[in-house]
């Protein structure tokens, strides 16, 4: 196996594209490409899904990754062993990050960013999943830190959390929508609308959240259609398909000009939908220690 094609295949996943992994290491694409197949016919699994839009680890790959970043890490510390102004534990290391798709997490990348002036060295790799993985996979080890709804780790003792984002429920209207002038609105005012939900899979808390305060304000929703994405939802409710409700986290100040759309606030009260970074308490990483201490200042 060569730490050449190693090599490539860390990169690619790390960077998410071939592209970006082309830029970062001065290779040319169809040489990365070559390498990835060499590892995959080697190892006689498909490290990688191809699709339409780029590319995501399988989970063979997920698997993977982390044995290959080890190798090629203790390859360095044995390149740098005698380099006594480098720290091995904080060198080329691949911190595992998992976030909720659909949220505004510009503030989660200006963080990283900032991270990495001190620590050049270290990876982030991204992936957004669902809340229930985001929660399992901080306690199984798949990611090292996680940004999630609040909600998903209350029952859980072994996890550390600190609050990260604000994040309210709010209802997006069309523009024409005899409430859209109204800047904050109550459940009972949406007893006689229609709605258009994200797929429980996605996220089962919102979903049944607003189910059960429909039914606490005298009322069953009626549902149009079920999404996968925001973006999704909100071009139905800009079409007039129906209301939709989404969290402030995910609203970066433009959706309301951008779909042609109104967006209210909702009297709710449920405290605890709030975003928090979370640790499991039981890993040792020095280097995520410090980014978590870093994500609190």
């Amino acid at each position: 196996m060569k730490l050449s094609n190693l090599k490539s295949f860390v990169d690619v996943a790390t960077e998410g594209s071939f592209t970006k992994a082309s830029e970062k290491s001065y290779i040319s694409q169809p040489t990365l490409s070559r390498r990835i197949q060499e590892l995959e016919t080697e190892l006689g699994v498909e490290l990688f899904i191809r699709l339409s839009h780029g590319l995501e680890l399988s989970n063979a790959g997920e698997q993977f990754l982390p044995e290959a970043s080890k190798v090629l890490k203790s390859i360095d510390q044995l390149e740098h062993m005698f380099d006594h102004d480098v720290s091995s534990e904080h060198r080329s290391q691949i911190i595992r990050i998992g976030y909720l798709p659909n949220f505004n997490m510009g503030k989660m990348y200006e963080l990283f960013a900032r991270f990495r002036i001190d620590h050049p060295t270290i990876q982030f790799l991204m992936k957004p999943d669902t809340p229930m993985n985001l929660t399992e996979g901080v306690a199984n080890g798949r990611y090292d830190l996680v940004f999630n709804l609040a909600i998903y780790f209350q029952a859980n003792t072994t996890i550390e959390k600190m609050e990260f984002m604000k994040n309210d429920l709010q209802i997006a209207l069309p523009i024409d929508h005899k409430l859209s002038h109204q800047k904050k609105l109550n459940f009972a005012d949406l007893s006689q609308e229609t709605f258009i939900l994200f797929e429980r899979q996605q996220s089962p808390v919102i979903v049944d959240f607003v189910i059960s305060q429909g039914i606490k304000n005298g009322f069953n929703l009626k549902v149009n259609s079920y999404v996968k994405d925001l973006n999704e939802g909100l071009s139905l409710v800009s079409v007039g398909k129906g209301l939709a409700f989404l969290y402030s986290g995910m609203n970066d100040g433009t959706l309301e000009e951008k779909y042609h759309i109104n967006i209210s606030d909702l009297e709710t009260t449920r405290n605890n939908q709030n975003i928090v970074a979370a640790i499991d308490k039981h890993n040792d990483n020095e280097l995520l220690r410090e980014l978590f201490t870093f994500l609190k200042t």
